[in-house]
């Protein structure tokens, strides 16, 4: 029919034959018929389009690399992802380690939303604690980068109210990985230092209380990340970390303890170079028990060394519908005397804290809600950051205290969590506590 229609003069014949082909063997003079045109231009498209097909699925096919290099992309070998999900999990909260698991780009977060209502002063609120975006990156089998980016208090412009402080954005941590060998693996640039239980696994989803331990605030200055280059790995049923590292500020150093020296991976001074290291039994399903500790000299921008070390020991059974936690943390300041004396500080020689905390999930004594949680819990925390002060200098009032803390933590799906809680202090204002957080 189509030949019928060109060869009748069609309307329809100049959209069907291209501009100066040839109608009928009466206008090609001994060229070739319309018929047989036809089928050579329907030949060309046969063999175009199995050359475009072939093309597509050889793009298929292929991974694209890096813009400009005609490199292919990286395969995942599943052997290689399981090692290193057991390495990372001993180092990082469980949504921070989204990709060491993933296929590429991988991202993740957090958030908490804090309540906080004091029974003898003003200063109630209710504040964006938190909010943070993990974001990274596997290149390959044996080579990633892994990041937190981090607000803290909603925002960076305007003071608040309660505490006359903004918020900050800040990096928690951004470093390469590198799997060198079945059980070991190299990790450098902004680390989180492996010591307590909350620096390294502070998502709101993996600790009861609506807030941190105060020892782990005061002693071990959490979250405390630092320029550094280092290690992980297992043996047997033993975990390890160690890292050199830039040391703390000294001279931020107070009578509360060491928490003002983190550097934070803001133009750090490596003019003392520091230690830290971890190592935690981890062969029994739900149980850890190791201990920790950080070594440096802290003098920095002051004439005294401030040598510092911080040591804690560690233990969590955390199976069925118990969560047992316990702590114990040491802060010992060299040279605190010439430094008290220069600054008029009162800044300890040594330091301690320790708490031990109990949670039993009441919502295990009913088959009726296998995914969710409810937590009963009370902390007892007993800290002093200035167990020893040298020389003339005496102690701070208010240093010495203690905080009991009974709470309920409740988990409807494993990624969200509401918290409620009081913390009696003995030196103290009480507090009443709520927080709404998620991690995914």
């Amino acid at each position: 029919m189509l030949i019928s229609l060109i060869a009748a003069g069609s309307p329809l014949t100049p959209l069907l034959i291209p501009a100066g082909l040839p109608l009928a063997p009466s206008q090609t003079s001994g060229d070739q018929s319309v018929e047989q045109r036809l089928s050579a231009l329907e030949a060309d498209r046969d063999r175009l389009s199995q050359e475009l097909e072939a093309a597509m699925d050889a793009l298929a096919d292929a991974e694209v690399g890096p813009a400009g290099t005609g490199s292919t992309g990286p395969t995942y070998d599943d052997e290689t992802t399981e090692i290193w999900r057991r390495l990372a999990q001993r180092t990082l909260a469980p949504r921070a380690a989204n990709v060491y698991t993933s296929d590429g780009l991988s991202f993740g977060g957090y958030g908490e939303f804090l309540g906080q209502v004091f029974r003898d002063r003003d200063g109630d609120n209710f504040d964006a604690l938190r909010w943070v975006m993990y974001f990274g990156q596997r290149f390959s089998d044996r080579w990633i980068f892994n990041s937190e980016i981090e607000i803290e208090h909603g925002s960076t412009s305007a003071s608040s109210a309660t505490t006359g402080s903004g918020g900050s954005v800040s990096i928690e941590f951004a470093y390469i990985d590198h799997l060198l060998t079945d059980s070991t693996a190299l990790r450098g640039g902004v680390v989180l230092v492996p010591l307590g239980f909350v620096n390294e696994r502070h998502e709101p989803t993996t600790f009861l209380a609506s807030a941190r331990p105060e020892t782990e605030q005061r002693i071990i200055p959490s979250t405390w990340r630092a320029s550094a280059m280092g290690g992980y790995g297992q043996v047997g049923g033993f975990a390890w970390s160690g890292y050199v590292l830039n040391g703390l500020n000294g001279s931020e150093f107070n009578a509360s303890g060491v928490r003002g020296g983190r550097q934070k991976a803001n133009r750090a001074s490596i003019d003392n170079i520091a230690l830290a290291a971890r190592i935690d039994y981890v062969d029994t399903p739900g149980v850890v028990v190791g201990l920790s500790a950080f070594s440096g000299d802290s003098g920095v921008g002051v004439p005294e060394d401030l040598g510092t070390t911080i040591v804690d020991f560690h233990a969590e059974w955390n199976t069925g519908p118990w969560f047992l936690r316990a702590l114990f943390a040491q802060a010992s300041v060299d040279d605190t005397e010439a430094f008290n004396t220069r600054t008029g500080e009162n800044v300890a020689s040594n330091m301690q804290g320790w708490y031990a905390e109990v949670g039993y999930d009441l919502l295990s004594l009913s088959g009726d809600f296998p995914d969710q949680s409810l937590d009963v819990f009370v902390r007892y925390e007993d800290l002093n950051t200035q167990e020893t002060v040298d020389g003339a200098f005496t102690p701070s009032g208010g240093i010495d205290d203690t905080f009991t803390t009974i709470g309920l933590n409740y988990k409807p799906v494993s990624q969200v969590v509401l918290k409620t809680d009081y913390t009696i202090l003995d030196e103290g204002d009480d507090i009443y506590r709520f927080l709404i957080g998620y991690a995914f």
